[in-house]
């Protein structure tokens, strides 16, 4: 809790105000660092999990042999084993550093665009049928389940959503790219069928979220504000159906896709 002063038309009033935890999450596989996020430490275990699926360093679950928490002073780190024929994926520089990400954003210390545009999987078909109402209701229920939101306003949520709408799974953080990637953990060991429902997030759609989605094989992507012109044209390149819901018109916008109906 941090003590804060609320100001109105009445008398400042003095607010305990529980702000969200951010620190330092280390990815170290087989021993050799590899990326420092800057996330909110709850769900470790999905993030380290659905961070290695989104990033394309392991192509499934049980490609993650190991997990283990390390709490240091500064912060902590996750220590993963993995296949060693997967270790070469960890070599995108050649420089053997690590790189640092600000909960905010999903590139920093990508330094080649080559590594910000990857080569994307084109997602098969599908016969999911997402309607005007099952997205709706989906999106008013969001901030509904999102428990951290609801005391401090801060955290991005991302949840997954069955066939028939029902919220099945939500994550939070306060890092929106860090919230997907516990998303995709959770699912992944829970075992869900990721043609069978669709992502939502409480956040703008870039285009790094879109590969994410793309690369965890995830066919449907909501969010609660638009998209960037890139996030539309990798949705398009990987056959992702990505929406928004316009919250002041109560109207599903579709930009790519045909897994949506009015």
């Amino acid at each position: 809790m941090v003590r804060a002063t609320r100001l109105g038309s009445g008398k400042p009033q003095t607010v305990d105000w529980c702000a969200p935890a951010e620190v330092p999450v280390g990815m170290v596989y087989n021993k050799t660092p590899h990326a420092v996020m800057m996330a909110t430490p709850d769900d470790l275990h999905d993030f380290a999990l659905g961070y290695a699926l989104a990033e394309g360093v392991i192509n499934q679950a049980d490609e993650l042999l190991d997990i283990r928490i390390h709490s240091l002073e500064k912060g902590i780190e996750l220590h993963m084993t993995i296949p060693e024929n997967r270790v070469e994926r960890l070599k995108l520089h050649g420089s053997g550093r690590a790189h640092f990400g600000r909960a905010g954003c999903g590139l920093c210390g990508v330094d080649r665009l080559d590594d910000a545009i990857r080569p994307l999987p084109r997602l098969p078909d599908t016969q999911l049928r997402i309607s005007h109402n099952i997205a709706g209701n989906a999106a008013v229920s969001l901030g509904k389940k999102q428990p951290l939101r609801r005391i401090n306003k801060s955290v991005h949520g991302a949840a997954w959503v069955n066939a028939i709408g029902e919220i099945t799974n939500v994550r939070e953080d306060i890092g929106r790219h860090n919230a997907l990637d516990k998303l995709i953990g959770a699912c992944a060991r829970d075992g869900v069928e990721l043609h069978e429902g669709f992502a939502l997030l409480s956040s703008r759609c870039t285009f790094e979220l879109a590969q994410k989605c793309a690369l965890a094989g995830i066919h449907a992507l909501l969010t609660l504000s638009a998209p960037s012109a890139s996030a539309i044209d990798t949705a398009k390149r990987a056959n992702l159906g990505l929406a928004s819901w316009d919250r002041r018109s109560g109207t599903l916008v579709v930009f790519t896709g045909n897994v949506w109906n009015g």
